[in-house]
């Protein structure tokens, strides 16, 4: 549509209210979403109404900030957009609604959201809720399900089904089939506490003679090599198994981190720009590197495809680090894919059960231990903060360190 010169200028002039085919659009943000809502208001484009379009926005956004929109969304949509109807569909389905929205979202959605996605409707099959319209999930049938859920697995796993179905409402919100989003209203779920005395055992770092323990009981070279790699980098798995000889840089000691392996058999880029990192290499991590060198430096190079979002790719050539028996790339980021290889090998170590993914906070607890500075570590780990190097360093001070206290104490010339 062609505007005059007078309307366009009024247009720019007037923030939040737009021309879309022919008629006036307002744009507004919701509690529940992060991007704005861009709504019609079905009349054309004519000086006095872009001043109406700017007093309505104006009112929607005072009855957003009331609580008019959670408290009574219909009411909300009805008084601001009444000429706008609903999509009611009732074919419109969750299940259908889900296969929207992963199709829309193919660009954006990495393998460990469409792990949750799945998750996410398998929750709901099991409520026989994927196949209702999507119109008659209501807050009331959600709180319902996720009530009875919670009785069988951990408040954190409802919570996550909950988020990841909330995206698929707020397509279908998107899409008018639904007026809101049942998920702003839910209840608060009661926070577990049938696991406060095992709290313990969530961070269970090893300490240096527990780690040499369980080298000692490998008996696969390159296994003893990734652990004892991890013990002293911090790096996580799938980095580890990603990691190429073109990524190490000998003369200046350090690891760069580019990709993360999925459990897709995936390379991708690491999530966050924290990801994206150098490691300063210590001795002993170099010492493990120099003797893997004599097993994979010289393979030959390989085309490797990593993956980025916007389902764009690149294909590079790169000599892996760690290869599998077969002298093939590893496919999965786990350390020991070998059904209770990694619990047998703790057993005949005489160690307490913990996952591997405890060697990333070894590598924590031991450098906090001799005075590293948590902003740094929190680097070397790629965080953004260090809040969970907070979270490790009080606790695992006292265990490797008994005498602490006293230790403070000499430098601070206090006497008991």
């Amino acid at each position: 549509m062609t505007l005059s010169p007078a309307i366009e200028a009024l247009l720019k002039q007037t923030k939040g209210v737009t021309e879309h085919k022919g008629n006036l659009r307002v744009q507004f943000k919701v509690p529940e979403r992060s991007s704005p809502i861009k709504r019609s208001l079905a009349i054309p484009v004519t000086k006095a109404n872009i001043n109406f379009a700017q007093i309505t926005l104006g009112n929607i956004k005072q009855d957003i900030v009331n609580g008019l929109y959670k408290l009574d969304p219909d009411t909300f949509w009805t008084k601001h957009f009444p000429t706008n109807s609903i999509n009611y569909c009732p074919n419109i389905t969750v299940a259908v609604c889900f296969e929207e929205y992963i199709a829309e979202s193919a660009n954006i959605l990495t393998d460990s959201t469409r792990e949750k996605l799945a998750s996410a409707k398998s929750w709901l099959n099991r409520h026989k809720l994927l196949g209702r319209p999507i119109s008659e999930i209501t807050t009331d049938v959600l709180n319902k399900a996720r009530q009875q859920t919670v009785t069988e697995c951990k408040d954190s796993t409802v919570k996550e089904y909950t988020n990841t179905f909330s995206k698929v409402l707020s397509h279908a919100l998107d899409k008018k089939y639904i007026k809101s989003n049942p998920t702003q209203s839910l209840k608060k779920l009661v926070k577990d506490d049938i696991n406060l005395d095992d709290e313990d055992s969530l961070v269970l770092p090893f300490s240096q003679k527990e780690l040499y323990r369980l080298i000692s009981v490998i008996h696969i070279p390159q296994t003893k090599r990734m652990v004892e790699l991890l013990a002293w980098t911090g790096m996580r798995h799938g980095e580890l198994k990603a990691l190429a000889w073109e990524d190490i840089d000998f003369e200046k000691r350090i690891i760069r981190v580019k990709y993360n392996l999925t459990r897709q058999g995936n390379l991708k880029p690491p999530k966050t720009v924290a990801g994206h990192r150098e490691i300063e290499l210590l001795p002993k991590a170099m010492e493990v590197l120099i003797d893997q060198k004599e097993q994979t430096f010289n393979s030959a190079a390989r085309n490797e495809t990593i993956y980025y979002k916007n389902q764009k790719s690149k294909t590079i050539k790169r000599r892996r680090v760690f290869l599998s028996r077969n002298n093939q790339p590893y496919l999965r980021p786990e350390l020991s894919t070998t059904p209770k290889q990694w619990e047998n090998w703790l057993i005949k170590a005489e160690l307490a059960h913990r996952p591997a993914y405890q060697l990333r906070h070894t590598y924590a607890s031991q450098l906090l231990m001799v005075g590293a500075e948590p902003s740094w570590l929190a680097k070397q780990m790629g965080h953004s903060d260090w809040g969970m190097i907070r979270k490790i360093y009080g606790k695992w001070i006292k265990a490797e360190k008994p005498d602490y206290v006293n230790e403070l104490a000499d430098k601070l010339n206090q006497t008991y």
